[in-house]
């Protein structure tokens, strides 16, 4: 009776260990999120100012051009080439297509340190779209604010996970579900924002 009891105490403690052991990993995704945003910056800082430009989201009117990928049924961030992935350690930050991803042995693009999926969404109140005051008497205002641009604000999302590694060199989309009328579902990811700008 008293084996009994000490086994049916010692299943309470064990079921208290799984949501305090999620807890732990997504506190530690969520450092480790942290550490990708400042990897982020040094990789934009690096890339051509205007190449930069067009990664960002922005809005059209009343709608947002990130509310309105994510809203489609069939919306998949790897074929987005305005989406950034990045390694669960911030080594590797680049598009789907990045040779970054290049696997070693077998000279492809391999999904299986995609972890972190990046959005990032242009601060339109820093980073205007539209066309400023003149430069000068008599000079127009450029059509494209971002060719005189000093900087570019953006917020990046940072959602995870984006790919998970299966058995041998596999990897699996998160939220993929190719037979389903919603293809992708990205409900159960986590998501943080961060604040960033790129300087010319």
């Amino acid at each position: 009776m008293a084996i009994g009891i000490f086994a049916a105490g010692m299943l309470g403690v064990v079921a208290l260990f799984t949501p305090v052991a999620r807890s732990v990993s997504a506190s530690a995704d969520g450092e480790a999120a942290a550490r990708v945003a400042d990897a982020l910056k040094l990789k934009l800082q690096g890339m051509p100012f205007l190449e930069v430009t067009t990664l960002l989201k922005a809005s059209s009117g009343a709608r947002h051009e990130l509310t309105d990928t994510d809203a489609r049924l069939d919306y998949n961030p790897a074929t987005d080439a305005q989406i950034l992935f990045a390694s669960r350690d911030g080594g590797k930050v680049g598009v789907y297509s990045d040779p970054v991803w290049i696997d070693p042995v077998t000279r492809r693009n391999s999904d299986r340190d995609k972890f972190f999926e990046i959005a990032l969404i242009r601060n339109e109140t820093l980073s205007p779209l539209m066309a400023g005051a003149p430069l000068a008497e008599g000079n127009p205002a450029p059509a494209n604010p971002d060719a005189t641009a000093f900087m570019l604000a953006y917020t990046a999302r940072v959602r995870w996970p984006a790919f998970v590694k299966e058995g041998g060199a596999g990897a699996i989309q998160v939220g993929s579900n190719p037979a389903a009328a919603l293809r992708f579902d990205h409900g159960g990811k986590q998501a943080l924002f961060f604040t960033g700008s790129v300087t010319r």
